[in-house]
């Protein structure tokens, strides 16, 4: 390490990637600490490399924004050591501090992104556009604000240096690029959208929008742009938070926010709606004491979220009520005042539905008298109307019971309704049928689930009991409706059924049940236990190395992938160390995800000569 550049002295490391080192630095003329980025030696007398570094100094350098990395000075193409210095960051970086604290509440992910959308729009604003926004690229600072940084690839909007990228060559990390730019196409400040969707998707939910095995698969994947529905990996984000991701996330530049000031209003529009007034003051809070902020904003958010709900109620603005309280129970299972509202809907709905058959019978009524009155020969044709009225009368039978073939009903928006649990005398609680939670040794292998008889006939509430919850169910080979609190139980005729459990984003073995409902009051309970898949782990490191997890729970070398069996959770926290011949042994710990591949990036420092 050099003890000094030019007037900077050098401290200490604190960053490392693979186009420069960053070490803490006293400068000397101004007595002040800053940030000093050294491009790696062998790097120097590239060219190519040069250019790059030269376009981050002058790209950051016009930017004066509170969320954009500040630099201060920059050695110059000729210097033998190429650095940039810069404002020195607190950090950790936005990737670091969630593996710290884990999900962050959604409000929390959107606070984040208004700064991050903030800084985005200068940077357009000034023909800058960044097309590496990632976490690892945004770091915190002093604890109350997000600083977005290394604009080592930003595209120049600007036609006298736009020779300095090199056509068709793809630069960028693969899970946050936009699909244009997979693809060589050209960037604009939507492809900084896309990637900034990816960052709210993977803060609200705690999962990227695409994974793969290699990077390859990511990139297939982002060009296919289909992520999983946020919704489904995490109902408390809420439609309305899911809605402004996925227009991120679109895939046609032109179907997404045209510009980052128009996210960022939207964003503050979401949380002005929940009774958050500042994003800086609420981002400060949270950083400040993460566990008590998140217990202040759940219950802030299920008031502004049932106040809503109640004046939608009043409105019958039925729509907008279901989004609210969806989330409402989603955020607290089982809240007593969400379940009232739902019923207050419920029962409006079946006073419109007898209102309208009442007047629709009453016409036919109508119409047949007069025809007998009227009509010659007609004697007994107001029968025939009449009854042909009545076939027309809407069912009695709740939105969402299942119809003659057993598959439930969902033409009617009723259908996406949960209803309080019905009271089940003594007598017949234990006649619920509770499947056991045992795995199924195949993949998707239908396992028989033997009944309860009753002699009481019509049909029968099921509710399901997932575990893990995080999943999509099939109902007698229906399409998949994600397990939420709009779909936790259903009606079905008595008789048998079919129940396919299916896992997102790949972190669980599919799960088939079949299973004989009884007839009668009370319900049946089917409950499903999925396997979790393998996590797998892939390290880089500069040199070959052996890779050991939980103290040989599982082991394998860099560059290869590790499987990792998960058993408690679907994200779970294990021990890892990395080691290499004439090398310090790195240890830490990982978060690792059911069916992902998580990759670590690790820089073995040499031993010391003895």
């Amino acid at each position: 390490m050099l003890p000094r550049i030019d007037r900077y002295e050098i401290t200490n490391e604190i960053g490392h990637g693979g186009m420069a080192t960053v070490y803490r630095a006293r400068d000397t003329r101004l007595d002040r600490w800053v940030a000093v980025k050294v491009m790696h030696p062998h790097l120097r007398g590239t060219e190519q490399a040069r250019a790059r570094f030269s376009r981050e100094a002058r790209a950051v350098a016009k930017l004066k924004h509170a969320s954009i990395l500040e630099i201060y000075d920059y050695s110059g193409n000729d210097s033998d050591n190429a650095y940039i210095a810069t404002e020195l960051l607190t950090g950790p970086t936005l990737k670091g501090f969630l593996e710290q604290v884990g999900v962050v509440p959604p409000e929390i992910a959107v606070a984040i992104c208004v700064d991050l959308a903030r800084g985005l729009s200068a940077a357009h604003a000034q023909g800058i556009v960044h097309r590496d926004v990632k976490p690892e690229n945004v770091l915190l600072h002093e604890a109350r604000l997000v600083k977005l940084t290394d604009f080592g690839i930003a595209d120049m909007l600007d036609p006298s240096m736009s020779a300095m990228t090199a056509t068709g060559q793809i630069l960028g990390s693969p899970a946050h690029m936009a699909p244009e730019q997979v693809e060589g196409g050209d960037t604009d400040a939507r492809s900084d959208i896309f990637a900034l969707g990816t960052i709210l998707y993977w803060l609200a939910t705690g999962s990227l929008p695409f994974t793969g095995k290699n990077p390859h698969q990511v990139l297939k994947r982002v060009v296919d742009c289909a992520p999983v529905d946020p919704l489904a990996l995490r109902p408390a984000i809420g439609r309305d938070l899911r809605d402004i991701i996925l227009r991120c996330l679109a895939k046609q530049p032109a179907d997404r926010y045209q510009s980052a000031e128009q996210l960022a209003q939207d964003l503050e529009k979401y949380l002005a709606a929940l009774g958050i007034a500042d994003s800086h003051e609420a981002l400060e809070a949270y950083l400040r004491d993460p566990a008590a902020e998140t217990a202040r904003l759940h219950a802030q958010v299920l008031e502004g979220l049932l106040v809503h709900a109640r004046k939608a109620v009043a409105a019958r603005d039925r729509a907008r009520a279901i989004t609210l309280l969806d989330r409402v129970l989603a955020l607290e299972d089982g809240h007593a005042e969400g379940l009232r509202l739902l019923a207050a809907l419920d029962r409006a709905a079946k006073r419109r539905i007898f209102a309208r058959a009442a007047v629709v019978a009453l016409a036919a009524s109508l119409v047949a008298t007069l025809w007998v009155t009227f009509v010659p020969g007609s004697e007994g044709a107001g029968d025939r109307v009449a009854a042909a009225a009545s076939r027309e009368v809407p069912s009695a039978r709740p939105p969402g019971a299942a119809g003659a073939h057993g598959k439930a009903a969902t033409s009617a928006p009723e259908a996406s309704i949960e209803r309080p649990k019905p009271d089940v005398p003594p007598a017949d609680q234990s006649s619920a049928t509770v499947p056991p939670r045992r795995a199924a040794s195949v993949r998707g292998a239908r396992e028989r689930v033997a009944p309860v008889v009753s002699e009481a006939s019509g049909p029968r509430t099921v509710r399901f009991d997932p575990d893990p919850a995080n999943v999509s169910i099939s109902v007698d080979d229906a399409p998949a409706r994600h397990f939420g609190p709009s779909f936790r139980m259903l009606e079905l005729p008595a008789g048998h059924h079919s129940f396919r459990f299916i896992g997102a984003h790949d972190c669980c073995e599919d799960r088939v049940l079949e299973v004989d409902v009884p007839a009668g009051p009370g319900e049946t309970v089917v409950a499903a236990k999925l396997p979790f898949r393998p996590a797998r782990v892939y390290v880089v490191s500069d040199v070959p190395a052996d890779v050991q997890i939980d103290d040989g729970a599982a082991v394998g070398r860099s560059r290869s992938l590790i499987n990792v069996p998960i058993e408690r959770s679907y994200i779970e926290r294990r021990r890892i160390s990395v080691t290499a011949p004439g090398h310090e042994a790195y240890t830490g710990s990982i978060q690792l995800r059911a069916g992902q591949v998580t990759q670590l990036d690790v820089a073995l420092k040499p031993s010391a000569a003895p």
